[in-house]
């Protein structure tokens, strides 16, 4: 199974790890093509690693992929169009759903596919969401809820979403997973198979801690990441708890190909 995958991420080799453990070791064979921007060229990857590890759009248009993942980026807090690259990222989505089975995005990238394909504007936080929260399964039918069952606990790390009214005004999309504190988490388009998750199945366990030095080393006021840490003790060792879900959702995309 050949997977094309639009790594937008500054820290590109930690994306394509988390990815590569969330997807392999799964019931299919996954191969991981790796995508970047030709419009904006990344900062903080060597242009050597870019160079033989990824490729630019022009140079896979006419290949065959069975899916493809499109992952965040830190630029949530600038308009759509000031986004140096969305043009190109504009047609890679569109490219995606005509000549792909199933799309898969995630964080902003679900926040660019929403305004792009349905005009579905996001909405700003005042301080950023951080921690590991609860999910309610809304659409139990949908084949990638397949499994899973209760309280799906899933990693958040942004400053932006979308509002629930206006995915459920938008005929062509269906809610998965919705949070009372976070707001929506996973969306479906049943018809095109594609799945727009704000949230992070793929992160591995140290991933907020991680994130939470950055930002407050960069000079960031920003809270302890919400029920990670045991009794917020930032001595102690988070436990991965969305692993098993995480593996049930990716096992269930894979299959729906």
């Amino acid at each position: 199974m050949e997977i094309l995958v639009l790594n937008l991420m500054p820290n590109k080799i930690e994306t394509e790890n988390h990815l590569k453990q969330s997807l392999n070791k799964k019931e299919k064979e996954v191969d991981l093509t790796f995508l970047r921007t030709e419009s904006y060229l990344s900062k903080n990857t060597n242009l050597e690693y870019l160079n033989q590890n990824y490729k630019v759009f022009s140079e896979i248009n006419d290949k065959t992929f069975d899916g493809f993942i499109c992952t965040g980026a830190p630029v949530e807090n600038l308009p759509f169009e000031s986004v140096k690259y969305i043009k190109e990222l504009n047609q890679i989505m569109q490219w995606a759903r005509d000549n792909t089975n199933s799309s898969y995005y995630i964080c902003w990238g679900a926040n660019a596919a929403l305004y792009y394909f349905y005009g579905i504007e996001k909405i700003i936080y005042e301080k950023k969401f951080s921690g590991v929260f609860e999910h309610k399964i809304v659409d139990p039918n949908s084949v990638a809820m397949k499994g899973l069952s209760g309280k799906i606990k899933m990693p958040v790390s942004r400053f932006a979403g979308v509002r629930a009214d206006d995915i459920e005004a938008t005929k062509e999309l269906s809610m998965l997973l919705y949070s009372s504190e976070s707001g929506p988490c996973l969306i479906e388009n049943r018809l095109h198979k594609e799945y727009y998750n704000f949230n992070h199945f793929e992160y591995d366990a140290n991933t907020l801690l991680n994130e939470y030095v950055r930002d407050t080393n960069s000079g960031m006021i920003i809270d302890i990441p919400k029920n990670y840490f045991p009794n917020n003790d930032l001595n102690r060792s988070p436990e991965n708890c969305w692993k098993k879900d995480g593996a049930i959702f990716f096992n269930n995309w894979l299959n729906n190909f």
